[in-house]
């Protein structure tokens, strides 16, 4: 039985963003924005699988470079050290909000354990795999650079590859 995905969202893709460069500047791991564009796509098709609704404003699109959220990139290109960011970057009302979102902290948490420490290389070669959404994409009849990953896509996908029970959901 396939979910029904309703075309709304939680959040900013901008705010979930520096929200996940600030907690990775207080562990100490290393970013750039092709680590945070891989890291927030895995979080937003996470969250998708999880619990079946958008977490962002902004859908991935198919980029040469795989999988990219072209207003959160260009907001981050502004930062000339990722590394400096901290929750200032981020309006108090949103931040105190991701905050007291337990969903949204049991989803990044999972990402960051699990692909935290691999690097954008890393990153990149995984979200470009045979048969991923980004390759499905690409290989579409008049595809072009920039179009739309579907969230359909994303979820087969993320199914695929994360297992859920109905209480970890709760």
């Amino acid at each position: 039985m396939s979910i029904q995905i309703e075309d709304t969202y939680i959040y900013r893709s901008t705010d979930v963003a520096m929200y996940l460069v600030t907690l990775v500047n207080k562990e100490r791991i290393a970013i750039n924005i092709t680590k945070v564009q891989k890291l927030l796509y895995i979080i937003y098709g996470t969250y998708l699988r999880v619990y079946g609704k958008r977490l962002l404003n902004e859908h991935p699109q198919a980029w040469p470079y795989g999988p990219v959220f072209p207003t959160t990139r260009n907001a981050l290109l502004k930062f000339d050290d990722l590394s400096e960011l901290s929750e200032e970057a981020i309006s108090q009302e949103e931040a105190k909000k991701m905050k007291s979102d337990a969903q949204l902290h049991k989803v990044v948490n999972f990402v960051l354990e699990v692909f935290g420490t691999w690097n954008a290389g890393q990153l990149s070669e995984w979200s470009h795999s045979p048969d991923s959404p980004w390759d499905k994409t690409r290989k579409r009849e008049s595809f072009k650079w920039g179009d739309v990953i579907p969230d359909a896509l994303i979820l087969e996908y993320f199914e695929s590859i994360i297992y859920v029970s109905s209480k970890e959901v709760e």
